[in-house]
């Protein structure tokens, strides 16, 4: 049977992927309030960060529905890497500081 070559519509992402981002979000929501024990000045600096990601995030929340799925598939990966890359610097800021206090 020939391969008959589908239209490029982005798939849905799956249940469990969506789950497994949400677990990752809570957990980085919990190491930047732990930081805020180990070092007030590191989490007022990434409070402000997570808060301008989580505003902009909120609102392409609200519109994306109304974007097409080519659209969608362009923007997601940014802002997904944004979480994760900010959420890598808040592990490695905390892991720093309670190393440091280990010593």
């Amino acid at each position: 049977m020939p391969y008959a070559p589908q239209a490029a519509e982005p798939e849905q992402e799956p249940e469990s992927e969506t789950k497994l981002n949400q677990n990752r979000a809570e957990q980085c929501r919990k190491e930047l309030d732990v930081l805020k024990v180990y070092n007030k000045a590191s989490y007022d600096k990434y409070e402000v960060e997570y808060q301008a990601i989580a505003s902009k995030t909120a609102k392409y929340m609200e519109v994306k529905d109304s974007l097409g799925a080519d659209l969608n598939y362009m923007v997601m990966p940014a802002y997904q890497f944004q979480i994760r890359e900010f959420c890598f610097r808040v592990k490695t800021r905390l892991s720093e500081l309670v190393l440091r206090q280990a010593k």
